[in-house]
């Protein structure tokens, strides 16, 4: 898990890493019906929510045609960003039970996990359409496909 090149920040300044009791992690857990994918739970502990500088998931993988960006991955315990729990009250009921809202991008679409999955996947959720689209086997493959958008460069 390579964050330094996808570059979580919070106005600007590096994402803290979760400063929380892990008892949150148990409760969230519940709320979603599923124990939390380690590789999730090492990623808030390294970073924990924030504005990725490089956020943009490609479907074809080459970077030039249709995408998707992360504006914001939801927090666990930072007060600036807003929080995974309010996420799941929100979404919970559109997105069903054991998926796990993870981020959303500027129009509110939401990037979750399918934990439902032996190895949760990562979909998302287009809130005007009703549509969802898988978009990574794995919260690892995910992370490491993010890429810059050479529109916003």
């Amino acid at each position: 898990m390579d964050l330094e090149r996808i570059n979580i920040n919070v106005g600007g300044e590096r994402a803290p890493g979760f400063i929380g009791s892990d008892e949150v992690f148990e409760k969230i857990g519940a709320l979603v019906g599923a124990q939390l994918p380690k590789d999730y739970v090492d990623f808030i502990r390294a970073a924990d929510g924030g504005h990725p500088e490089v956020g943009s998931f490609f479907l074809d993988g080459d970077g030039i045609g249709s995408s998707f960006t992360v504006d914001w991955f939801y927090t666990f315990s930072n007060p600036n960003v807003e929080n995974i729990e309010t996420a799941i009250n929100r979404w919970g009921n559109v997105l069903g039970r054991m998926m796990l809202p993870i981020a959303r991008d500027g129009g509110g679409n939401q990037f979750y996990l399918n934990l439902n999955d032996d190895v949760p996947t990562v979909w998302i959720y287009l809130h005007d359409s009703g549509e969802r689209i898988e978009l990574s086997r794995s919260f690892l493959e995910f992370l490491s496909a993010l890429a810059d958008h050479p529109d916003f460069i």
